[in-house]
């Protein structure tokens, strides 16, 4: 906060935030109907007075979802984190909405945050009460990072019939011997776009109106299906 009050202080024309604040904070409200331009980036404020440009969560999660759906496991993990975030909430219904008329069971375990520790802990006390899943689905790589620590930990490798799917993409994915598959953020077209934004906020005559641009993410196929 006080380094955007700083940058006011200089008269920037505009300013990118990626927010951690709720779109219903104090320092949003005051610049919800002042012309100075705030652009969002990845996390959406209201779309009734700012621009925002994010990923489109819900339907990447739809798309990931729909992938994992062709392979067998019949135990299902869905593994994310603070349900209350509108991210995670998209997120869900976009998987939810692929796997509604799937008849296998899905487990749905939420972490109390995105950091990689909080997925290891939530997963192994999971796996204290439950066998390990044949299908996995995380919302964010840190998560997955958690599960394969606990994994590796507890059976010295990852098992080969577990098909992985995630949010966030690694090259080095491709050295697991599992099928995993994963969707990661188009960072050129974001960037472009919101620079495009920005520069016609300063530009009168070409001033977008408040709203929201999703821009889709690559699904990549790593891990044993890259090896096909």
């Amino acid at each position: 906060m006080r380094c955007i009050e700083h940058l006011l202080q200089r008269q920037v024309d505009a300013i990118i935030v990626s927010t951690s604040l709720p779109p219903e904070h104090p320092f949003y409200q005051r610049w919800a109907n002042d012309p100075f331009p705030i652009v969002a980036l990845d996390r959406a404020l209201d779309r009734e007075h700012f621009t925002s440009v994010v990923g489109a969560d819900q339907d990447d999660a739809e798309m990931l979802a729909a992938e994992l759906r062709t392979f067998p496991g019949e135990t299902v993990l869905y593994l994310g984190a603070l349900p209350e975030l509108s991210v995670s909430f998209l997120r869900e219904q976009g998987f939810r909405k692929a796997w509604q008329d799937d008849p296998r069971e899905v487990h749905y375990l939420y972490a109390n945050s995105y950091e990689r520790e909080a997925a290891a802990q939530l997963f192994e006390k999971w796996l204290e009460t439950h066998p390990m899943p044949q299908a996995l689905f995380t919302t964010s790589f840190p998560l997955l990072q958690g599960v394969m620590d606990v994994t590796l930990r507890r059976e010295g490798k990852l098992p080969s019939e577990l098909a992985i799917a995630t949010f966030g993409d690694n090259e080095l994915l491709d050295f697991l011997q599992c099928p995993v598959l994963a969707v990661a953020q188009r960072h050129r077209d974001v960037a472009e776009r919101v620079l495009e934004i920005v520069l016609a906020s300063l530009d009168e005559p070409r001033k977008p109106k408040p709203g929201l641009s999703r821009i889709r993410r690559n699904l990549y196929r790593r891990g044993s299906l890259n090896r096909r």
